[in-house]
């Protein structure tokens, strides 16, 4: 099921233009205001700027206007391969899903990548200029890599457990019909894309009732979680929440965990944070990478369930950039800023260290 833009209801079509009038004037003032910015904004101008827009962009408008104005993933992967002058190398999963080659598809070692976007947004051309800087970093060291990136369909268009068979299916994909051995095969995956990386990890040990078992007979070389979105949770209103520093707000947990629940209900597949102790000592992976902004608003949340999944799963590290936002590796550079994060630094030498 390729990912089309939701049909418009009559009342998003009257208030397009004045979402976007309100969005044009988000920019107004963050120019203004980013020149003399406090520290519990972003680094840079631009990012303050950028992160601004997206703050204003995802909370002022439905899922619907943001996905009729924003190419599917699997569109700006074609973008991406036509601007860097490459052959487009896609492939077709099944149950909708379509994986997507970047780099050698003959380096020994593939990372599997699942972006984020609250399931609700495609990825962007920040991610394969992130992939392309990982694929540039390994060969440095003599290491071969290439990314499979998922493209899987948004919701609304299908909900849970959709996204995860797809992810799944990638994942088969790389292991029965590549020759791969577990250990050549990391996961990756950023926001909700972590989220994908912990369900494919639970489907792996705990097979989900309603997707067929993957059979793994060695461990996974590895596992990185950008940020990952593992607790569901929409109601934050009891807490006081800063999102100056950070690209989202508690304002979007609400209506992205609906559209991609549907009428299921959440689980450990959904809610990783949730698990039992005993539910990640059986993960066939060999250790975890799980990176955070210090600026971002689910900074508590990744915190906590670092410190859960290591009573359980102990080879985990916790890697936090100081002032950087959600998914900031990669969103930094959607946005234009190439300076390196430290969360960026951390993927890319734990990558050389692993492989």
């Amino acid at each position: 099921m390729l990912n089309t833009a939701i049909p418009l209801s009559l009342r998003e079509k009257l208030d397009f233009l004045p979402a976007l009038t309100s969005v044009a004037l988000t920019v107004v003032w963050a120019m203004f205001s980013g020149l003399w910015r406090s520290k519990k904004y972003p680094k840079s101008w631009l990012l303050h700027v950028g992160y601004a827009i997206f703050r204003k962009a995802t909370t002022r408008m439905s899922i619907a206007q943001m996905q009729y104005i924003m190419p599917p993933s699997n569109k700006v992967y074609d973008l991406y391969v036509r601007k860097a002058k490459k052959t487009a190398d896609t492939i077709d999963l099944g149950h909708g899903g379509l994986g997507h080659w970047v780099g050698d598809r003959n380096a020994e070692n593939v990372l599997v990548w699942f972006h984020g976007g609250g399931f609700a947004l495609p990825s962007n051309l920040g991610y394969f200029e992130f992939f392309s800087q990982l694929i540039a970093e390994s060969n440095k060291s003599g290491k071969s890599l290439a990314v499979f990136a998922l493209t899987y369909t948004l919701s609304p268009h299908a909900v849970y457990p959709t996204q995860l068979r797809q992810a799944v299916a990638a994942v088969r994909y790389v292991l029965e019909k590549t020759g791969r051995p577990a250990h050549r095969v990391l996961l990756g995956g950023d926001s909700a894309g972590g989220n994908l990386v912990g369900g494919v990890l639970s489907h792996l040990a705990h097979p989900h009732p309603e997707i067929d078992p993957v059979p793994v007979s060695d461990l996974l070389a590895g596992a990185v979680m950008i940020a990952p979105w593992t607790f569901l949770e929409a109601d934050f209103s009891e807490q006081e929440i800063d999102s100056r520093g950070d690209l989202i707000t508690p304002a979007v947990a609400g209506p992205w965990s609906r559209a991609y629940l549907g009428t299921s209900k959440r689980d450990y597949y959904t809610d990783l944070s949730t698990a039992p102790t005993d539910w990640y000592t059986t993960f066939p992976v060999k250790k975890i990478l799980v990176t955070a902004g210090g600026a971002e608003i689910l900074l508590p949340i990744v915190q906590d369930f670092v410190g859960k999944l290591k009573e359980g799963f102990p080879e985990v590290e916790l890697c936090v950039g100081e002032r950087e936002g959600h998914v900031a590796p990669i969103y930094n550079l959607y946005i234009g800023d190439r300076t390196e994060t430290a969360q960026g630094k951390r993927v890319k030498t734990w990558l050389r260290e692993t492989i």
